[in-house]
């Protein structure tokens, strides 16, 4: 077929960006994961955080192209401490949670899921 204006908008660089994730040039770098690996060979452990992008293009509402992750780089850690380190952080995070967003976490277990409250209280 014959490309029209349109086409042509997309196309850069005789690369065709029509059927790409984002249908136009995308600059995107993994520089705060190698800055947090320099960092954590010095320092010890470390976190990222920071804009996050799904490399693939998926359509579904339990995907986003683009969110905000908090990512550990440590240094010389093996399977068990990573797992610990994420245990704790997730207890970390459920404990505070039930601490300031009490009301929130009711609605959801009055409304949505009514064992969420006793499972998250064990954890």
């Amino acid at each position: 077929r014959a490309k029209d204006a349109e086409d042509e908008k997309k196309e850069t660089d005789g690369v065709d960006y029509s059927e790409d994730f984002f249908a136009k040039p995308a600059f995107l770098t993994v520089s705060g994961q190698l800055g947090g690996e320099t960092h954590a060979c010095a320092l010890g452990d470390v976190y990222t955080f920071g804009p996050t992008f799904r490399a693939e293009n998926s359509q579904t509402a339990r995907h986003l192209a683009e969110f905000h992750m908090v990512e550990p780089e440590m240094a010389f850690a093996d399977l068990t401490s990573a797992m610990d380190n994420a245990e704790g952080m997730l207890k970390y995070v459920v404990k505070d949670v039930l601490e300031k967003c009490k009301e929130d976490l009711t609605f959801f277990n009055n409304f949505y899921d009514k064992g969420l409250m006793k499972r998250l209280e064990k954890v």
